[in-house]
């Protein structure tokens, strides 16, 4: 039987936390597929005319990789006027910060590979799109079952899944954010495949993640997508007033009260049970920022933002009514502490340089996206400019998976308009 190992790559791009071997870190199936196809392609030797325009066109990102890997070497020797947090390590400081250094070289190779997968074939895209329907469909059993208060199934590989209030929120993944931009990006990917129910069940199904930024996004995301449609006048006259019905009635709801006025509006300096997520948003926020901007050249390091909390922590000056337990959390004693929020990681970890490389970066392919009038592929990037600002890490296969995209159908047009010419000349 002859596996396509590119194929493996795209279908289990889910799988991070179901389905993986736990080592020091959860030993991805994706990862396995992507190190193959390196392997591979080393020992071709070649090196083919897309490719080359592909790094022609993204010298940002080499950029970037350069200032990562710098902040990985400074920090090693580096002395702080303060000692660092103590928490826990997969192996050590160093170790540590060169795992995630590798976690990021292997997210440029995902993002080069994939480039090079779409130009030959754009259609294998619909190997991610089945990937992302089993994990849809696996999250939703999670989210009934558990809700239910019913005996579910665990993937092997799977430790215990986080919930909210009851309910299984990440499916395949570690926690409900990635799984929410995950079926967000698929969604993309359906509607520019055409595959509009598929897309449909998908956006949907952002609902079992509970997560707040990326409902928000699925509606940035319809309104883009359908945005001429919905401007008609004739549209608007039949659409204004159900969406405003809609909107008076969801107000009402318990879940928004909780889970988005709440958790959005709410005071900092009063600490709620709803508002408990945005007060730790801005604790961990606050650490990166001014770790950033003390370390403005190089950052902190990579994966160090942790060993620096403890110094920049002020989270007594953030929060008035503090309980015993909050300080506790708050603390986070014998804990690795990330910003939760993509922007301040960068910033904090890699330097200034590297988040105005990084946010251009993003910027560009936004635009490229946008120029090539593929609206799919635009909300999708709108989706992750938005989640990053309440996303663990960028450090995930699927988000460069998906950046590579925008340049695949640049380069497919190009090429197709090359042999079009040559036809014609002939």
């Amino acid at each position: 039987m002859k596996i396509d190992i590119k194929k493996v790559f795209l279908v289990f791009l889910p799988f991070t936390q179901a389905l993986t071997l736990n080592i020091f870190f959860p030993l991805k199936i994706s990862e396995i597929a992507l190190v193959i196809l390196i392997f591979f392609y080393i020992n071709k030797k070649t090196i083919s005319k897309d490719s080359i325009w592909f790094i022609n066109n993204n010298l940002i990102i080499i950029l970037l990789g350069i200032l990562v890997t710098l902040s990985f070497f400074v920090n090693i020797p580096w002395n702080y006027p303060y000692l660092p947090k103590v928490i826990p390590f997969r192996i050590n400081r160093v170790g540590d910060s060169f795992i995630r250094l590798c976690y990021f070289y292997l997210c440029i190779a995902a993002y080069f590979f994939s480039f090079r997968l779409f130009t030959n074939d754009i259609k294998i895209l619909e190997k991610w799109i089945l990937g992302a329907m089993v994990a849809a469909i696996y999250g939703w059993y999670l989210f009934i079952s558990s809700g239910l208060n019913l005996p579910y199934l665990k993937l092997p590989g799977m430790g215990e899944p986080q919930t909210l209030s009851g309910f299984i929120r990440c499916s395949t993944f570690k926690e409900g954010n990635y799984y929410g931009l995950f079926l967000l990006l698929s969604a993309s990917v359906s509607f520019y495949l055409k595959k509009i129910k598929q897309g449909w069940f998908l956006l949907l199904s952002v609902i079992v993640s509970m997560s707040t930024i990326s409902v928000i996004s699925v509606f940035i995301f319809v309104f883009y997508y359908y945005r001429k449609r919905i401007l008609k006048l004739n549209v608007m006259l039949k659409l204004v007033p159900i969406f405003i019905i809609v909107v008076l009635i969801f107000i009402q709801t318990d879940f928004y009260q909780r889970f988005v006025y709440k958790k959005l509006f709410e005071p900092t300096k009063t600490l709620t049970q709803n508002n408990f997520s945005k007060v730790d948003r801005v604790i961990t926020g606050k650490v990166a920022f001014y770790s950033g901007i003390d370390n403005p050249f190089f950052g902190v390091g990579p994966a160090n933002y942790g060993l620096h909390y403890d110094y920049y922590n002020k989270y007594k000056k953030i929060v008035v009514n503090r309980s015993e337990y909050f300080d506790r959390f708050a603390q986070r004693k014998n804990e690795r502490a990330i910003p939760n929020n993509v922007y301040l990681e960068v910033l904090s970890e890699y330097g200034v340089f590297a988040l105005l490389l990084f946010m251009l970066f993003l910027f560009l392919i936004l635009t490229k996206a946008y120029y090539l009038k593929e609206d799919a592929i635009v909300g999708g990037m709108f989706s992750i400019i938005i989640s990053f600002n309440a996303f663990p890490s960028f450090i995930m296969l699927f988000i460069w998976v998906f950046l590579a995209i925008p340049f695949a159908i640049h380069r497919n047009k190009l090429n197709l308009e090359k042999t079009v010419e040559t036809n014609y000349d002939n």
